[in-house]
Order: C-alpha cells, then sequence, then structure tokens
C-alpha cells in the first residue's frame, strides 16, 4: 500500500510539471507582485551542506545536483519554477509560440547583472551558441540539441550561424526548434540554461573563484573556499530582490551523513538534504524527517567495453541477481520503487496514463535462477571458464558504500562472482565516468526536463551521457524519430519501443526510482524541493526562535 501511495504522489507532482511544459499559450505575462519598494524582513542567513565541490560553476559545464544547488540560486534563466512546480516567468516576462509550435519569442525585462551590466538578449544568444561550441565539449550540450541547427554545428557539420538562437534585440530573444518540443521550456528551467556575462567569459578562468563569476540570480557568490565552503549574499541588483529575504546562504561540503547529521543537531546546519540510513527509517516514521518525491533512477552503469560486461548476457546475469527490495527496505529505507526499467514513475502519456505502468518491467526483480543460467550461458559465449575481475565504482558517500557492500555479497551468494569496490572522491569520480574509465559504476539520474526521452536519449551511439560505450543502431534510430516526431501518441509509443530495445541489451542494472530524505529546522520556511533535483531558496525565510 505505501508503494503504491508513493507512486500515486509522484506521479501527481511530475505531472504538473509536465503539463506545463506541454501548454502552449499565445503569450506569457506575470510580473511579480510584490511591492517595488517593499523592505524584506530581516533573516538569518542559511546554512546548508552541498557535501562536495561544484564540478564548475560554469553552467553547461556544471553537469551535476551539487553545482545546480549553487547555479539555481546565482543565476537565472529566461523562466523558472514555483512553488507547485509550475513554469513562472524569469528573466523573460512573456513569450509567444508560433510557427506550429517550433518558433519561441521571450520578452526579457528589465534587469541587471551583479556587476551592474544590463542582462540582455545577447548574453542568452551567446550562453546557448556557446554550449553547444564543439570546442568546448561541455557534458550538458545535447540537452539543446532540440534548438534548430545546435546538433550539426555540436558535431561539426554545421556552423554557429546555423544555430537558431538569435537577439532581434536587447530585449528579444527569438528560437527556433527543429521539431516541435512541448518540454521546451521545462527543459530551460535547468541551470545549464541560465545566461553568462558576455564581458566575464571573455576570462578563460572566469568560473574557477568567486571573484569572476557575475550573477543574475536571487543571490551572488563572495566566497568560495575549493573543497571546503561556499558563501553567496542576497544580490541587490536582482530583479525581484523584494521577495529575497535572506542576507546570505552559508554552503559547507561535508560528504559524511553522520556528521552531516550531528551538525544538524547540534545546530550549525539549518537543513540537510540527506539523513544516515542507520536512523533514517526512525526520524521518517517520527516525523523528524520528511520524503520528497524526485525524477530520478538510481542505476549502475555497465561499461560495454569492458570484458564481460561486453557480453549481454552476463550483463542481464548481474541485473537479475540483485534484490532491490531488500535494498529498499533495509539500506536506502526512502520507500523508493524498485526499478525495472530506467524511466521513472511520473510521466503521463497523452492518454493520462502513466509511461512506467504502460512500459511495465522488462526483467524480474532478484530473479536468481534465470540469473545463473545467463551467467553461465554468457561465460560459454565468451570463453571463459573464471570471470574477469569486476570492480564496482562509487564516490565517498556512507549510504553509497552501504548499497555498494551489499550489492557485492549479493553478487558472491547469488553468482558467486567476486566484485571488488572502488571508492573516488565525487570530482574525480565524475571526472573518471564522463570518460568511460569505470568498468560498473553508480549513478542517479535526475530529469532535466519533463519528458521520458530524456532518460533514454544519453545511451546514443557516443552521446556525452553514454559513458558505457553502448551502441545499438536500432536504438539510435528511434531516439532520433521520437525526437522529431510532431504526433505525441505516436512519439511516446517510439519512446516505448526504444527502452525495450535498450533492455534487450541491458547495458545498465537499475536499482530504485528515487525519494529524497530531508531534515529543516521549524524556523526555516520557504524552501522549494523540485523533483528535477533543482532546490530552490529565494523565497527561504528564518524566523526567530
Amino acid at each position: 500500500m505505501k508503494k503504491v501511495l508513493t507512486k500515486v504522489c509522484t506521479v501527481t507532482v511530475l505531472s504538473t510539471i509536465i503539463l506545463t511544459g506541454c501548454t502552449k499559450p499565445a503569450a506569457v505575462n506575470n510580473e511579480s507582485k510584490s511591492p517595488a519598494n517593499e523592505p524584506t524582513k530581516a533573516s538569518a542567513a542559511l546554512r546548508s551542506n552541498l557535501k562536495a565541490e561544484p564540478v564548475s560553476l560554469d553552467p553547461p559545464k556544471a553537469y551535476d545536483p551539487v553545482a545546480f544547488e549553487v547555479l539555481y540560486n546565482t543565476l537565472e534563466g529566461l523562466v523558472r519554477l514555483d512553488d507547485k512546480h509550475m513554469i513562472i516567468p524569469a528573466m523573460a516576462t512573456k513569450w509567444e509560440i508560433t510557427d506550429n509550435g517550433k518558433k519561441y519569442t521571450f520578452h526579457l525585462r528589465d534587469s541587471k547583472w551583479s556587476n551592474g551590466d544590463p542582462v540582455t538578449a545577447y548574453d542568452f544568444e551567446i550562453s546557448w551558441k556557446r554550449m553547444v561550441d564543439p570546442k568546448n565539449g561541455f557534458p550538458a550540450s545535447f540537452l539543446a540539441f532540440v534548438i534548430a541547427g545546435a546538433e550539426d554545428f555540436n558535431k561539426g557539420k554545421g556552423t554557429v550561424d546555423n544555430v537558431k538562437v538569435k537577439a532581434l534585440d536587447d530585449k528579444t530573444l527569438e528560437v527556433v526548434l527543429k521539431a516541435p518540443s512541448g518540454y521546451f521550456l521545462s527543459m530551460i528551467t535547468t541551470p545549464v540554461f541560465a545566461p553568462v556575462n558576455k564581458k566575464s567569459v571573455e576570462n578563460p578562468n572566469w568560473s574557477a573563484e568567486a571573484a569572476t563569476i557575475v550573477s543574475n540570480g536571487p543571490f551572488k557568490l563572495t566566497e568560495w573556499t575549493h573543497n571546503q565552503s561556499i558563501k553567496a549574499v542576497k544580490n541587490d541588483n536582482y530583479w525581484d530582490k523584494n521577495n529575497v529575504k535572506l542576507p546570505a546562504i552559508n554552503w559547507v561540503m561535508v560528504n559524511d551523513e553522520n556528521t552531516q547529521y550531528q551538525m544538524f543537531k547540534s545546530g550549525n546546519l539549518d537543513n540537510i538534504e540527506s539523513v544516515p540510513k542507520d536512523v533514517k527509517q526512525k526520524l521518517l516514521d517520527s516525523g523528524e524527517a520528511k520524503l520528497a518525491p524526485e525524477a530520478a533512477t538510481s542505476f549502475y552503469r555497465l561499461n560495454t567495453a569492458m570484458p564481460p560486461f561486453n557480453n549481454k548476457n552476463i550483463r542481464k546475469a548481474f541485473s537479475l541477481a540483485v534484490n532491490r527490495k531488500l535494498i529498499i527496505d533495509k539500506v536506502v529505507q526512502g520507500k523508493q520503487v524498485p526499478a525495472m526499467g530506467i524511466v521513472p514513475v511520473g510521466f503521463p502519456e497523452p492518454d493520462g496514463k502513466d509511461f512506467r505502468a504502460v512500459g511495465g518491467d522488462y526483467f524480474k526483480d532478484n530473479d536468481l535462477e534465470t540469473a545463473k543460467d545467463l551467467l553461465k550461458k554468457g561465460m560459454e559465449e565468451s570463453g571463459y571458464k573464471t570471470l574477469p575481475e569486476v570492480t564496482l565504482t562509487y564516490d565517498t558517500n556512507d549510504l553509497n558504500k552501504s548499497v555498494a557492500q551489499v550489492l557485492q555479497e549479493m553478487f558472491k551468494k547469488n553468482l558467486g562472482v567476486d566484485v571488488k569496490l572502488e571508492s573516488k572522491e565525487w570530482k574525480v569520480f565524475l571526472d573518471e565516468q564522463r570518460a568511460s574509465k569505470h568498468q560498473m559504476s553508480l549513478s542517479t539520474y535526475y530529469a532535466d526536463y519533463a519528458d521520458p526521452l530524456n532518460f533514454i536519449e544519453i545511451f546514443q551511439t557516443g552521446h556525452p551521457g553514454n559513458r558505457i560505450n553502448y551502441s545499438n543502431k536500432a536504438f539510435d534510430e528511434l531516439i532520433q524519430k521520437a525526437s522529431i516526431e510532431p504526433d505525441e501518441k505516436k512519439r511516446f509509443s517510439i519512446m516505448h519501443d526504444a527502452e525495450k530495445t535498450f533492455f534487450e541489451d541491458m547495458p545498465v542494472l537499475p536499482l530504485f526510482y528515487s525519494t529524497k530524505a530531508y531534515m529543516e529546522r521549524p524556523n526555516v520556511k520557504g524552501i522549494i524541493r523540485h523533483p528535477a533535483s533543482l532546490i530552490d531558496y529565494k523565497q527561504v525565510e528564518i524566523t526567530a526562535k
């Protein structure tokens, strides 16, 4: 019963995002309702924990949840999400959608960067074209491929002039898509689409230190002590500063769950976005910790270019040998849903049915007899008498370590396979994973935009999100077909075919569809946790105890 309730909650929240992204009004206009000169209430600085050093604070390079938390609060794109996860105007006051859903014309408000420069449509044109410039090699570039000419430019088949992003004047930005994409507005809430100041990026090292980072969001960076802390203060040049109540955000970087929890209990942190596994169930039962839905899937990537995972039957054997329900109930304890697919719960189809429910499960959880048979078959196909050494890599996080240890025991008990565990500091882990250096490594993929395509397109041949050398021509063709299909019913059918083809090869080992357990002090009000791994501190207020 609890599992069903969790699904319903997630579907409700994510459906809101998706329906908003698919809406195509003739024009949208929603100015801030705060009085222009009304002073904000006094509030203390928020003390929070990033857990790790951001991989970067250059938006299209900073493609990870740690960096997103900083960027979403210091930079602002054309649109953002409100407390109901609905798309609302941000740097853009309104927009028109024409040409059968392919052309978007955004009208920007009067606003300034933290250095006093005006924020213009040219900043957005430069930023989005810079995002897909092949010489930069940004990991988030693929998100912009929905824009006409962007993918060709990124892959060396076209020029920057063919990328259909154009500032018509200081306050008007025109964007033409290669095909109607109802999720486009949802997509550009992602921090990778935030603008960068056109002057500051002339310095190649502009994003390395707080002093050279220019902000247009609710807060601006003042200090960055690498691998230790980041401080941001209220941005007095922000257009909606009257709705920003916090004077500052002080982030630390503590990646130990128990230390983080003790800091919260002792009053040194105001919120934590995860809790130690040993006390999680107790805290959830007491109501001290709460759950938030996440549009995310946790899984292990199996490198198809590295033995023994170059054999699909061996990959399938490892996946079927895992007892996901046991991991959820005894280790992660967040009422997650076992994953037997890659697209999580919460994405409605045109007829209202959930994509995951329609697609169903592609294998059985804890199917040990089938797993043993597949391992035997795969070893015979590859000529193995003894399986090559398998190394499972994860980042330095207590919960991830516990999950890895349980998986290690399962593989030994259920398959008779010894698996070596390897822990890496987050930034090193991510760099190595992006370079496809890991044989088997943990990932939690959060939705960049509210559409199932986001979870499957990353596994196309040569895609920067692939990371496991997976390649299947039939799968690639289905993804490309889905990306330009204007008929939504047909598009969803194609995406189901693509996911099915993907799991016939089983290049990933899915674990569960995620939830987040968090804690915050009673006097902290207004933190917005969006399912797509975005935390918004814009309207947070810390009241007197």
